[in-house]
């Protein structure tokens, strides 16, 4: 078990995303781009930390986390509610980022590899 667990967001499109947690500074995720093989991509620099016990700027913590996402060539950003639920010990933390075909974004939350159900 770790004290601090790691976060990491990952980016499952191919167009690069800037994102910012809980009105947090942007962090920018390079695409998968099909030169990548389409390998989910990792911010350079920039993500967030984790806190056990409120959200701040760039810190998930269990509960409600606001992510804006805002995928290159596109002016508005996506808004989304990310809830971690309490009842889990965080070890470390997976998130995807992916739009679907209809262009709404979907999260996937990981922890340890397991899927998470949020809240």
């Amino acid at each position: 078990m770790s004290a601090s667990p790691t976060i990491t967001i990952f980016n499952a499109n191919p167009l690069p995303i800037h994102v910012s947690v809980n009105n947090g500074p942007q962090f920018l995720i390079h695409g998968t781009g099909p030169a990548l093989d389409w390998t989910p991509q990792t911010p350079n620099s920039g993500g967030p930390a984790y806190s056990n016990r409120m959200p701040a700027q760039n810190v998930l913590a269990p509960g409600a986390n606001f992510l804006t996402v805002t995928p290159g060539r596109f002016a508005a950003p996506f808004r989304a509610t990310l809830n971690l639920p309490r009842n889990i010990q965080w070890n470390a933390v997976q998130i995807y980022l992916v739009f679907n075909d209809d262009g709404d974004l979907i999260l996937f939350i990981l922890n340890d590899g397991q899927f998470i159900m949020p809240t």
